[in-house]
Parts: C-alpha cells; sequence; structure tokens
C-alpha cells in the first residue's frame, strides 16, 4: 500500500529485466501507458525513465478519485509478470460547517454543530472556553462520517 496525501503526487517505479520486455501501466479505469506511448488523458500522469530499465509512473497533485489499485504489468521473453500497488489518498481535515455565535437564556437547550470532512475522517472534540481555564476539555469527543454524494 502507498499512503499519499492530498496536492502531493505518487511516484512509483516499476523495474523490468532487460530492454526486450514490454511495459504497461493500469488503473481500474484501463491502460495508462503502453510502453513510452501515453493512453490516459489526464495531464497530470506522467511517465519517467530515470534509467532504461526504471519506469516510474508520477501523477500529480494526487486527489481522492486516483484512490485504488495500479498495475505495473512487464511482457518479458519468458513470461509475464505484474506488481500491484493500492493508493491510499490521505485528505487534511477541513471544518465545513459550524455554528455562529448564540445567546440562550439559562437552563435551555442548545445544540451547536460542527462538521468536518478529510481522509481518515475528522474526530471532532469540543472544549469549553471559561476565563479562569481556558482550555477545560468537556468529557466528550464526537466523529462526523462525511459522506460525499
Amino acid at each position: 500500500m502507498e499512503f499519499c496525501v492530498n496536492d502531493l503526487f505518487l511516484d512509483k517505479k516499476c523495474v523490468v529485466e532487460d530492454k526486450n520486455s514490454k511495459v504497461a501501466w493500469l488503473n481500474r479505469s484501463g491502460i495508462i501507458f503502453a510502453g513510452h506511448d501515453k493512453w490516459s488523458l489526464d495531464p497530470r500522469v506522467e511517465l519517467e525513465k530515470r534509467h532504461s530499465l526504471e519506469y516510474s509512473l508520477r501523477i500529480q497533485k494526487v486527489d481522492v478519485y486516483d484512490e485504488g489499485s495500479y498495475t505495473c504489468s512487464v511482457q518479458t521473453q519468458h513470461e509475464p509478470k505484474t506488481s500491484q500497488v493500492y493508493l491510499i489518498v490521505q485528505v487534511p481535515p477541513k471544518i465545513s460547517n459550524i455554528s455562529s455565535d448564540v445567546t440562550v437564556n439559562e437552563g435551555s437547550n442548545v445544540t451547536l454543530v460542527c462538521m468536518a470532512n478529510g481522509r481518515p475522517e475528522p474526530v471532532i472534540t469540543w472544549r469549553h472556553l471559561t476565563p479562569t481555564e481556558p482550555y477545560l476539555d468537556i468529557d466528550f469527543k464526537y466523529t462526523m462520517y462525511y459522506i460525499p454524494v
């Protein structure tokens, strides 16, 4: 497995045994590269050859839609070989909704909202700020599960 933080890049190499071997990079959508020929229309995807026997797949500005299995397929003179890597994309937490300031009467109920998304799923911790103790923890944590639609 490979972990990648959103907005960075994946750089995965595939090494072949000899110059006669044929190389292809694939993902769930199909062929990305066949030899030096780019089949993907995605401008973020590149093939880098550091030397004659190494083919590296590079994806710039990785996003969650890039997550999944990537396969390097090598056709040698003797037998085909494959190598797989599974890309997991991590996204930093971001608060998407939070309650405005509210004034309530003593003894009333109040609901405060804080929603965040990210990968892995963020854990939201509520803190009660008082003049004498600036960071007094309230004794619960709430995990928001965000499902994109």
